[in-house]
């Protein structure tokens, strides 16, 4: 399994992220807005750019660019 860093949660990002993930890989999302990245982490869910979409409980995402150093 690659750990992946996905920068950008617009719909394409969080499109992106799932994908990766569906194929094996932990996935991180970057976002500069902390209520999309709280949104993520706490409904699995990015309700501001792709609203009623589950995501992945294992999809995470930061606010912090320097969270993607090891992906």
């Amino acid at each position: 399994m690659s750990s992946i860093g996905i920068i950008g949660s617009g719909a394409w990002g969080t499109a992106l992220a799932m994908a990766a993930h569906r194929a094996g890989n932990e996935v991180l999302i970057y976002a500069r807005e902390t209520h999309v990245v709280d949104a993520i982490n706490r409904t699995f869910e990015n309700t501001t750019f792709l609203p009623n979409v589950s995501l992945d409980p294992n999809i995470k995402a930061t606010s912090k660019l320097r969270d993607l150093s090891g992906s």
